[in-house]
């Protein structure tokens, strides 16, 4: 720390001059001809003069700039005169020749009640003086982006309602300019709509209540346009006591107008996501489901599209192998779409089988993010297609054994042929024409069945019906010893064909002789359901081949169970094959269909 400079000080000036060494801001001392005495370690650096200087006399003039030595003669002429004293702004210049802004108080030394010299206090000014500027400056800047360059509406509203001050995007917002604004009542730029919660939330606010801070609401251009604004509002109490609204708003109309045109997308987009008839999932890069519709839960037999979300879309396909997805999935990063058939897996177990149309999902970058697919349910298309190939089978194999069979009696006709084997010829003829009509009588009461509805049926009138004709065409008596007379289930007209063909089927493929054949039908009830059961004592099937007995694929069991089968399902129903005593198939089989009962309905007989 610097040293202080001083002449001797009288005893009485030796007390304050040990005071004034350690005070942080500088003071001097000036004899009356105004020469430097004293100077404190805060002067000397401030001043930066040297021992030298001072050695030589310095002047309170020298330590001032020349326009202010009029100034400070002024001062010091007062001084003397012992006038009261005030302070002085000053630019002090230092040993380097730099000029400091200084705040001056000097004061008279008296002794024995004689004035015998001055003391000077400096307030160094630089730093506040730089600082004041450079807030003035910031303030300046800040105005003017407040002002000019904001991209929000800036308000200040008094306590009676009324705007002290709006930028120009106020104005811009409001379409109005800023003395059509500026002392206006804010009310009066309000939508009606918004009149009075926007008042209210005011008032409560001059109040000290808490309400929302960030709230929407409209105002009114000057053309009568509509706006949607945005505020976040605050309170000020000012200098003098009162409590000023202080706001920014934001016009979000166009921010309004898209997200309700966003919004209406995504309903019209949910809407048909939902109303859809083909299922619809979409998952992302790990293959996991983020999205799924309704009706590919109805078509999996799920409750809710939460029963699949998050879990892999694997989960849900019937029989793929590791490389046949790693292939789809290298197909969708490639941007590939495309369309093939696959099996889903049901619910319960069982497969759906669907025509897939897959294609990728891509971000704004183009990096794939996932895949979109949509499942068509062929279930119907894949029956139908069956059936096709089963009545292909049908023409090229039992209509053609039955031509051959035809071509066979023609071969045997000849001009000079004896009477029995024009006979027997004949015979060959007619059964295989009969056999052909009655195929294709079959097909036709089969594709006649596909459009009448359902209706209340007398399943007993119907079975009596169908085994005195078994009797009449094959000799077989039906045992219908405890089948319910007053049994109604719903049904069609081909209810008929249905018993028809499960007793023809029992009969022909039985190999016992005709007395020792034997037909039952039966029925037991269990709830809505009655199982209608046809059992015959013939060779039976073995186990492995009863699934595929009703197959048409597989054709067991002709045209004729063909059309049992096809009964069944429209009734709701799927036949049942069982051994006629359990674990014994040598003894014959076993037939069962459901229908549903029609309750406290009789069917005249």
């Amino acid at each position: 720390m610097k040293q202080s400079f001083e002449r001797e000080p009288s005893p009485e000036r030796k007390q304050f001059r040990e005071v004034a060494d350690s005070m942080q801001i500088p003071v001097v001392e000036f004899d009356l001809e105004f020469s430097l005495v004293y100077a404190n370690p805060s002067a000397l650096s401030m001043l930066n003069l040297s021992n030298k200087v001072f050695s030589n006399g310095v002047h309170a003039m020298d330590l001032v700039v020349p326009e202010q030595h009029a100034l400070v003669q002024q001062a010091l002429t007062l001084l003397q005169e012992d006038v009261e004293p005030t302070s002085l702004s000053l630019r002090v210049i230092t040993g380097g020749g730099i000029a400091i802004p200084c705040q001056i108080y000097a004061d008279r030394i008296r002794t024995n009640g004689k004035i015998n010299g001055f003391v000077v206090y400096v307030v160094d000014l630089s730093r506040r003086v730089a600082t004041e500027e450079k807030i003035l400056s910031r303030k300046e800047i800040l105005e003017f982006m407040v002002d000019y360059y904001s991209f929000s509406g800036i308000i200040i509203v008094n306590e009676k309602y009324r705007f002290e001050y709006v930028n120009d995007k106020l104005c811009d917002i409001l379409g109005r300019r800023r003395s059509e604004v500026l002392g206006h009542d804010f009310r009066e730029f309000l939508h009606p709509d918004s009149l009075e919660i926007v008042a209210e939330r005011y008032r409560k606010r001059q109040m000290g209540e808490e309400v929302p801070s960030v709230y929407e609401y409209k105002i009114l251009r000057k053309d009568g346009e509509v706006r949607d604004i945005r505020m976040n509002v605050g309170a000020i109490r000012g200098n003098d006591g009162k409590i000023r609204t202080v706001a920014q708003l934001l016009d979000i109309t166009e921010e309004k107008i898209g997200a309700r045109a966003l919004e209406e997308s995504e309903h019209r987009y949910r809407n048909l996501v939902e109303t859809m008839d083909s299922g619809l999932s979409v998952d992302n890069g790990d293959g996991r489901m983020i999205l799924v519709n309704d009706a590919l839960c109805r078509m999996l037999g799920y409750d809710s599209p939460a029963d699949l979300i998050g879990k892999k879309i694997t989960s849900i396909l019937h029989g793929w192998t590791e490389n046949n997805i790693a292939q789809k999935v290298a197909d969708r990063k490639a941007g590939k779409m495309e369309h093939y058939e696959a099996q889903l897996l049901h619910k319960t177990g069982g497969v759906v089988p669907v025509m897939v149309s897959a294609s990728p999902l891509l971000d704004r970058n183009d990096e794939y993010v996932g895949s979109m697919a949509v499942f068509a349910d062929i279930s119907e298309l894949k029956k139908t297609e069956a059936e096709v190939h089963f009545l292909l089978d049908l023409l090229l194999h039992d209509i053609g054994n039955q031509l051959q069979l035809i071509l066979a009696g023609g071969d045997f006709l000849e001009k000079d042929s004896p009477g029995e084997q024009i006979l027997r010829s004949k015979r060959y003829i007619m059964d295989g024409a009969l056999r052909c009509l009655e195929l294709i009588q079959k097909v036709r009461r089969a594709e006649e069945s596909k459009s009448e509805p359902l209706a209340p049926r007398h399943i007993h009138t119907v079975a009596i019906a169908e085994s005195e004709l078994l009797f009449k065409q094959r000799g077989v008596r039906v045992d219908l010893g405890d089948l319910d007379s007053q049994i109604v289930v719903y049904a069609d007209q081909a209810l008929s064909q249905l018993i028809w063909n499960l007793l023809e089927n029992a009969v022909i493929h039985n190999p016992k002789p005709e007395t020792e054949k034997e037909v039952t039908i039966s029925g037991a009830i269990s709830g809505d359901i009655f199982t209608l059961s046809v059992i015959d004592n013939g060779a039976g099937i073995p186990n492995e081949k009863k699934a595929e007995l009703f197959n048409p694929s597989r054709r067991y069991g002709g045209v004729g169970l063909h059309l049992v089968r096809r009964l069944a399902e429209k009734y709701g129903s799927t036949p049942r094959v069982r051994d006629r005593v359990e674990g014994h198939p040598e003894e014959g089989l076993r037939i069962d269909i459901d229908f549903k009962l029609v309750h406290d309905l009789k069917i005249p007989q």
